[in-house]
């Protein structure tokens, strides 16, 4: 026995999405808010860096002074852009803990900059050194950044 096919009807729609087809609310980080939050941890890894260097002992093959202009290097390459498109991609999440934690995810992206400076030794190894603080670092500041971030509501700006 067989079973017969079922019988389209002319009912069937296709499931509409459950978004709204107005304007959605958006987070905006203005430029001194995003100078808070990218400007200032830079501005700090470089400064620990720099202490570093200046410790008897520490640097004493010279393994620490290469990596300052290195992390102004990861901070223009990867820095600018990444947060930047950090703010543009969740600009519609209004939840800042993903906001901290894509620039927590832009700040790891330091590290792998130093492979491509061309020094060789144990400068690779000092990947997790650059990254991991980096990584800490901005996504602190974009959590102290966040009072100067505003929610813009295209929907109640209209009903004004």
């Amino acid at each position: 026995m067989t079973t017969p096919a079922p019988e389209k009807t002319s009912a069937r729609r296709r499931p509409r999405s459950s978004a709204p087809a107005g304007p959605r609310p958006r987070l905006r980080l203005g430029l001194a808010g995003w100078a808070v939050a990218w400007l200032i941890p830079t501005m700090i890894m470089g400064a620990v860096l720099l202490g570093l260097s200046f410790v008897p002992g520490l640097d004493g093959d010279g393994y620490l002074t290469p990596l300052i202009p290195l992390i102004g290097a990861a901070a223009v390459v990867v820095g600018i852009p990444g947060t930047l498109l950090v703010n543009w991609i969740y600009r519609h999440h209004l939840n800042p803990v993903v906001h901290v934690l894509g620039y927590v995810v832009v700040g790891l992206l330091y590290g792998p900059v130093i492979l491509f400076g061309g020094v060789g030794g144990l400068m690779p190894m000092l990947i997790p050194v650059i990254g991991f603080p980096a990584g800490v670092l901005l996504g602190l500041g974009r959590w102290v950044a966040q009072p100067m971030a505003r929610i813009e509501d295209p929907a109640a700006e209209a009903a004004d």
